[in-house]
């Protein structure tokens, strides 16, 4: 379970370099048309992102530095390109999470909650902020595991502000 939470992580990592996935990567040639971007991380894996014609979504493909395939990402949009789903699987193309995604008012992306395809529990969840100008912040990520909660990141003085910045109303007090 650790492993395959490590992985969808990774993907997760991954995914937030979805809105800048619709340019055009020079990795991609002619042939691959519904290949959007290819991105190279550090470690020697890569990430392949494909839009296929019709489909409302785009899919994330993750491979190890060896080439053997980590995980897929299948990403689905909303009409007017917010992302508001995604079921990650393993590297048996196994759905091992759900991934749910929820905006504010203004159609800021404020929280992604993760669940496991398994037992249908929440296993983290990424929470975002923004200051006064707009300017997102380092996400707060509470990762839910065995039963007990870790929060990243770990320091009281970001924990003590994110909890200050909730909006205050019904249930938030």
């Amino acid at each position: 379970m650790k492993k395959q939470l490590l992985i969808a992580m990774v993907a997760l990592a991954a995914a937030s370099a979805v809105p800048s996935a619709y340019a055009q990567s020079p990795d991609v040639s002619h042939e691959d048309r519904d290949v959007v971007r290819v991105m190279r991380h550090p470690d020697g894996s890569r990430s392949v992102y494909k839009r296929q014609a019709g489909w409302k979504g785009m899919r994330c493909a993750t491979y190890l530095p060896n080439g053997k395939l980590a995980a897929i990402n299948d990403y689905t949009e909303s009409k007017y390109g917010q992302l508001i789903g995604c079921t990650i699987y393993d590297n048996n193309r196994k759905p091992i999470y759900k991934v749910a995604y929820g905006y504010d008012r203004q159609g800021r992306l404020v929280e992604e909650r993760m669940f496991s395809v398994h037992d249908q529990k929440l296993v983290q969840r990424v929470i975002y902020r923004y200051n006064a100008d707009g300017e997102r912040a380092k996400p707060l990520i509470v990762s839910l595991n065995d039963g007990s909660a870790n929060i990243t990141p770990t320091m009281n003085a970001d924990v003590e502000d994110a909890h200050r910045n909730l909006p205050r109303g019904r249930g938030n007090r």
